[in-house]
């Protein structure tokens, strides 16, 4: 009689057979060994943190707690907690010396001219921030392309600097627009301008004969709801090249009895001049128009360059020479304002190919000893 086996579930127990693997959990091959022990998350972060420059510092904290930490909890991790430590101290150690070799670098650097002015004493502003006097660079420029007029100035953003330092340009006044025109009218605000800042000018340097080369220009708000209702209008002197080291504002004080009464008879026809609009040379209502201003300016210039008494007998011909010249001039700028079309304009004006009266000018400046320009000195001046 033959017994069967017995069946599997009754086997015996015994070791597995030698190919036969163990079943394997979450932390190893069952049975053999306990868990592994959770991993720190404070070390993880602490490496991860201290790999971004601008969260070093927290890289380096959470570094520090996790190594305190580990030996206590059994965590893993203190490998990570190392490298986040030294990682991190690394970075804020290095971001501090940055900042004190940064901080020596630029206090060098605006010591020694490297600011766009080469001076601490500049501060930064806005075009409507600028008053009489002030000195300062524009961040934009100062004019508008060439045979542009008027163009507005997009960025407004200044240096104000003192004015015993080069400096591209300074405001020679301000005034407010007038009346309830709409103030982005580039033609009304255009003429404003015009008529506003020429007088302006002469208050400020009388003698605009003795300027440096400069140009003018002037900024007015676009909206005056942008600026608090302001409506002013700043007028200035600039120069892309040459930059004046001191302020252009004359001292009329500084000239005797002669030059002062010489300067103010001369006005007239100084203003007459500076009030040409960039219209002039293509608009023949424009041209007539400052024709007649002309004539009127030099008219006057003559009148009250003859009533001057007490002029050294020096500068008694020249002086009288000149209010001839400024009178036949007066004549010529009359007729041109008259002119039907451009090209009769041209012709009347240039009458006699001697369109102004700079030879007689210079004599008489030179005779009453204010400055003239050196012809022999590559357009130096010369005191005389």
């Amino acid at each position: 009689m033959t017994v069967p086996p017995p069946p599997p579930s009754s086997a015996a127990p015994g070791p597995p057979a030698p190919d036969q693997a163990p079943a394997v959990g979450p932390y190893g091959p069952l049975g053999v060994g306990g868990p592994q022990p959770p991993l720190s998350g404070l070390a993880v972060a602490s490496l991860v943190l201290s790999l971004l420059v601008c969260l070093a510092p927290l890289g380096l904290v959470l570094g520090i707690v996790a190594l305190v930490r580990i030996p206590g909890n059994g965590k893993r991790g203190k490998g990570l907690a190392v490298a986040g430590t030294a990682v991190g101290g690394a970075v804020v150690a290095l971001t501090a010396l940055l900042l004190v070799v940064g901080g020596a670098r630029f206090d060098a650097w605006t010591e020694e001219g490297g600011g766009l002015l080469g001076s601490r004493d500049t501060k930064a502003g806005t075009l409507i921030h600028l008053k009489a006097g002030d000195c300062f660079a524009p961040a934009g420029g100062l004019f508008p392309p060439q045979g542009v007029e008027h163009e507005r100035m997009t960025d407004t953003s200044v240096e104000i600097v003192p004015c015993d330092r080069p400096h591209p340009a300074q405001v020679y006044g301000t005034f407010r627009l007038k009346g309830d025109h709409a103030i982005s009218d580039p033609a009304a605000v255009a003429a404003q301008a015009s008529e506003g800042c020429v007088p302006l000018l002469h208050d400020f340097a009388p003698d605009t004969w003795a300027l440096p080369a400069v140009e003018f220009s002037s900024y007015y708000p676009e909206s005056v709801s942008g600026t608090g209702g302001d409506r002013t209008v700043r007028c200035w002197l600039g120069a892309e090249a040459g930059l004046p080291e001191a302020s252009l504002r004359q001292d009329p004080g500084a000239w005797d009895a002669g030059q002062r009464a010489y300067v103010k008879a001369m006005r007239p026809s100084s203003e007459a001049w500076f009030s040409a609009s960039a219209k002039v040379d293509t608009d023949l209502a424009a041209a007539t128009a400052w024709a007649e201003r002309m004539a009127e300016g030099g008219a006057e210039s003559a009148k009250l360059l003859r009533a001057i008494d007490g002029l050294p007998p020096r500068a008694r011909g020249p002086v009288t020479a000149l209010a001839n010249r400024l009178d036949a001039l007066s004549g010529i700028h009359r007729s041109a304002s008259r002119a039907p079309t451009r090209a009769e304009f041209e012709k009347r004006w240039d009458l006699n190919g001697d369109e102004d009266a700079s030879g007689e000018e210079w004599e008489a400046r030179l005779a009453l000893g204010l400055p003239v320009e050196d012809e022999e000195e590559d357009g130096g001046e010369q005191q005389g």
